[in-house]
């Protein structure tokens, strides 16, 4: 690892919010395109009822809407390499998701996750 890899700071955005509360959706990955477009380790972390956003049947849905802010942002975020994570014990007991109806890049992490990311972070942003 570089020395220039070394010393990149580490953002992490936090979703709880999901379509139940759109509104509250957009900023975060907003936020984290930006982060990651100034060249910062950018990651998001899905989680109580963020995961509801990574839902194939749903974000499909949306795609064929068309002019949803979120599923706009989130592909930039992608595009800019941000990291996207969603807990399971979210995904599982509160979303009643299984880990099939996930949207593909984004990892399915333990709570535990969320601790480790928090603590290598620079900055951590709830949403």
């Amino acid at each position: 690892m570089s020395q220039e890899e070394e010393q990149k700071k580490k953002i992490l955005i936090v979703v709880t919010h999901g379509p139940e509360d759109l509104d509250r959706t957009y900023a975060p990955l907003f936020m984290a395109s930006i982060s990651a477009s100034m060249e910062y380790e950018t990651s998001v972390f899905f989680m109580i009822k963020g995961p509801l956003l990574l839902s194939k049947a749903w974000q499909e849905e949306e795609r064929k809407k068309g002019n949803n802010p979120f599923i706009h942002f989130f592909d930039m975020a992608k595009d800019n390499g941000v990291k996207m994570y969603v807990c399971v014990q979210s995904l599982k007991d509160m979303c009643h998701m299984n880990e099939s109806d996930v949207v593909d890049g984004v990892e399915l992490v333990g709570g535990s996750t969320l601790i480790d990311l928090t603590l290598d972070a620079d900055r951590t942003l709830f949403f």
